[in-house]
C-alpha cells in the first residue's frame, strides 16, 4: 500500500514536527495528508516505525549524498567534525543487557558539509567505541569528485589522512599536532615528528583554517531545530535515526536556496516579460 517515498517523507516529517509516531499519525491525519501523498489513508503509527527498522542505513546515507548533486554543487570548501546525539531511551546499560554488546550512551555522528551552502554532504554514525579519525577517509572517499578543499581540527591529524587527500588531489587544511617530550625538571619541548609532517606544518594556511568554524555552525543548525538526542532503542535505529535528521535539515536548506531562485525568477524575467508585453 505504501513505497518507500511515503516512509521516508513521514520519517522526515516526524523529525521535523519533534513528535512520536503516534502523534505524528495523528497530526498527518488532521492535515489530510494523505490527498497530498496519493494515498488511500495515512499508514499506523506502528507501520511508519517499522519501516525505520526495514530502511537500510546505507538507503539513508545515499539520500544525503545526492542532496549535493541535486543543486549541482562542485569543487566544494567542505569541513570534517564529529559530535553527538544523546541516547534518551533506553540506557547504555540496558543494551548491553538485552544484545551483550558495549555501547556509549550517546550516538557518535562524524559529518562532512559544504561551508558556503552550509549543506551536509555526507555522514557516518556509530554506536561503538571507535575514533573519529577512521571515519575521515569513508566520509571524503565517496564525494571526491566534487570536493576542492577539505579542513579537519587536529583529532583528524594523521598520515592516512593526508596521503589519501594527496592521492585524489584534494587539498587539505589540517594542524599538525605537537608532541611535548622531556619531565617537567627539564623543560617541556614540542616537536613534530616525520618530514611529512613538518612540511604540512611549514605550509598550513591558519587564514584559511578559521572558516572550518562554519561546520560547527551547522552542526548547531542540526541539533536545534531537530533535537540532539535520538529516541529510538536499538543502536541501528538509532544511527538512522540521526541519518533522517541530517536529510531532514539537507531538505530545509535546498527549500531555502530554491525560494531564492524563485525569487530572482519572478523579479527578474518575468518582470523584464511583463515590461515588453506592456510597451
Amino acid at each position: 500500500m505504501y513505497n518507500n517515498f511515503v516512509h521516508v517523507f513521514l520519517l522526515v516529517l516526524k523529525q521535523r514536527l519533534g513528535v512520536s509516531y503516534r502523534r505524528l499519525e495523528h497530526l498527518a491525519t488532521e492535515f489530510n495528508l494523505a490527498r497530498m501523498l496519493c494515498i488511500k489513508r495515512i499508514p499506523h503509527f506502528t507501520t511508519i516505525q517499522k519501516a525505520l527498522q526495514r530502511l537500510s542505513k546505507s538507503l539513508l546515507e545515499r539520500m544525503v549524498k545526492a542532496c549535493h548533486s541535486l543543486l549541482g554543487l562542485k569543487g566544494m570548501l567542505s569541513a570534517v567534525d564529529g559530535t553527538g546525539f544523546s541516547n534518551t531511551n533506553p540506557s547504555h546499560y540496558y543494551i548491553k543487557r538485552i544484545e551483550g554488546t558495549s555501547v556509549k550512551n550517546f550516538t557518535k555522528t562524524v559529518l562532512l558539509a559544504d561551508l558556503d551552502s552550509k549543506l551536509v554532504l555526507n555522514v557516518k554514525s556509530t554506536s561503538d567505541y571507535r575514533n573519529e579519525t577512521l571515519f575521515f577517509i569513508p566520509v571524503v572517499s565517496e564525494l571526491k569528485h566534487a570536493l576542492k578543499c577539505v579542513l579537519a581540527d587536529k583529532g583528524y591529524d594523521a598520515a592516512s589522512n593526508r596521503l589519501y587527500c594527496d592521492s585524489i588531489n584534494v587539498e587539505h587544511i589540517i594542524p599538525v599536532r605537537e608532541w611535548r617530550q622531556g619531565r617537567l625538571g627539564y623543560g617541556h619541548k614540542q616537536s613534530i615528528h616525520g618530514k611529512a609532517r613538518r612540511r604540512a606544518a611549514r605550509l598550513f594556511d591558519a587564514q584559511a583554517y578559521k572558516r572550518r568554524a562554519l561546520v560547527e555552525s551547522v552542526i548547531s543548525a542540526v541539533k536545534r531545530p531537530f533535537g540532539a538526542w535520538v529516541s529510538s532503542r536499538k543502536p541501528l535505529n538509532q544511527q538512522k535515526e540521526v541519518t533522517i535528521k541530517m536529510l531532514a535539515y539537507n531538505l530545509e536548506v535546498m527549500g531555502r536556496r530554491i525560494k531564492v531562485w524563485l525569487f530572482i525568477f519572478a523579479n527578474t524575467f518575468l518582470h523584464r516579460r511583463h515590461n515588453l508585453y506592456c510597451n
